[in-house]
């Protein structure tokens, strides 16, 4: 990997995020100051669900709104992500979401500030003021509303919200399957909870990039009775991806603004196998765009070879919503093709408005492993609901292709006919006095493809083709 352009690529991203989070909007800008305690319910038919306690900083120069009975207040998110390595390879993967708890009374404490400017009625949260909602408050199942009632860009919901019926303990609640949680089947595994407030007040002043905060957790208790307790302190104005650099320094994270709509964060690392593979994970993070995301596509290096790059181990990993949300839960595909390969939803926008799309709030993972060492490359990120532009594209670490072979097989100094022959006898069996390697466009196989691609490098077309 060039490690050069990695760590600048960290370095300049860092200060970005930096600046990012120590900045404060003018209006309302909420952030999360603390992500404050996990609440356990158990567990019934293989989920655990738990609630996150979370307190909200207004940092800005006005009230942010909070009536309750209007659409005029925030709704807070709870997330839960995993780290784990497999293989030698870290994985980071988003395992568990919540439905929304509607804000009804704003306190005015100080712990961000200790100049808060307090309103006494609770209509709004004052000018450095602070909220605490606890993790049972942010549990209570009848006012959980769903998260398909939010534009998470622009901060608007209808209320009263849509309310779904629902039963058990796990409902609305932040729900996550027993098997991303047993120790026996996660060795190692380290875990990460995320606040998030959305308000419409926030997004007009333009402040929503913050709006998320995450805190890392020990997993105590047993099966069937998980328990988290606090493991470091509230990082303040990051959404979860970030985590996975606490523990691996050489991820590097992108952000991908969707023009004139809501911000992606792209977290990926390449990670050398003993195997002598190379490992790539991407993650990739919707904060607040409700285009959404509905496929992710590597694009191979211009110009070069690119039959030699191999794809193994390809998999996919999104998070499950809540059983009253409408949405379809099918995994994206996985396609190799002549210029990229691309993981992409079961069907566009216009045939399934409810499809399995990549929604504000939440986080899918995209990986596999290849012989080929990483180059810098692109990635298109396509947009679920239409508008302009459909897609959005950043520059990241992709593998590498390879050198064009050498196209005189039969060592007489040109390239023509002859060699073809020689190709053709050693695919046949015949003997290799020379020793090439007869899999020339490199694709695992010795067959008619590789006499056809030598055809077409003599014939002048190109090496990738």
């Amino acid at each position: 990997m060039n490690r050069q352009f990695a760590r600048a690529c960290s370095v300049v991203l860092s200060l970005f995020a930096s600046s990012l989070a120590m900045a404060q909007g003018a209006g309302p800008d909420v952030i999360v100051g603390d992500v404050s305690a996990v609440a356990s319910y158990g567990s019934e038919n293989g989920i655990s669900a738990f609630s996150v306690g979370t307190t909200s900083c207004n940092q800005g120069t006005a009230p942010l709104n909070w009536f309750a009975g209007t659409p005029d207040h925030p709704v807070i998110s709870g997330s839960l992500y995993r780290w784990r390595s497999v293989n030698g390879a870290g994985q980071f993967e988003q395992i568990g979401v919540s439905q929304l708890k509607h804000g009804y009374f704003a306190l005015s404490g100080a712990l961000c500030f200790n100049d808060c400017q307090g309103d006494p009625t609770g209509h709004t949260l004052g000018v450095h003021c602070s909220d605490p909602y606890g993790a049972t408050t942010n549990g209570q199942q009848s006012n959980l509303g769903p998260r398909s009632d939010v534009n998470a860009f622009t901060g608007q919901f209808p209320y009263p919200f849509t309310n779904r019926p629902y039963s058990g303990t796990s409902a609305r609640r932040l729900r996550v399957a027993d098997t991303d949680l047993d120790p026996s089947l996660n060795p190692g595994a380290v875990y990460f909870f995320e606040g998030q407030y959305v308000a419409a007040d926030d997004a007009a002043a333009q402040n929503a990039n913050n709006n998320a905060s995450y805190r890392r957790f020990t997993l105590g208790g047993v099966p069937t009775n998980y328990t988290f307790a606090p493991a470091a302190p509230t990082v303040r104005t990051r959404s979860a991806v970030f985590a996975w650099r606490e523990l691996e320094s050489d991820v590097t994270i992108a952000f991908m603004q969707v023009p004139g709509e809501g911000l992606f964060q792209l977290a990926y690392k390449v990670t050398p196998l003993d195997s002598g593979l190379y490992h790539y994970e991407y993650a990739l993070h919707n904060l607040d765009s409700d285009r959404s995301a509905s496929s992710f596509t590597i694009m191979y290096p211009p110009g070069a070879f690119w039959s030699c790059i191999n794809f193994a181990n390809t998999a996919f990993h999104d998070v499950a919503y809540d059983p009253t949300e409408p949405y379809d839960g099918t995994d994206w595909s996985f396609l190799r093709g002549p210029e990229s390969a691309a993981w992409t939803i079961a069907a566009p926008f216009n045939q399934n408005p409810n499809g399995n799309a990549l929604r504000w709030g939440t986080t899918y993972t995209f990986r596999f492993d290849s012989r080929r060492p990483p180059t810098q490359g692109t990635i298109v990120v396509g947009l679920f609901k239409p508008g302009t532009p459909d897609s959005i594209s950043i520059a990241a670490a992709v593998p590498s292709a390879c050198d064009c072979p050498n196209s005189d097989l039969n060592d007489d100094g040109v390239s023509d006919q002859g060699d073809i022959l020689y190709l053709i006898d050693v695919v046949a069996g015949s003997p290799n006095p020379n020793q090439i390697d007869p899999d020339l466009n490199q694709d695992g196989c010795v067959d008619q493809g590789d006499v056809d691609f030598l055809i077409n490098i003599i014939a002048g077309g190109p090496c990738g083709g």
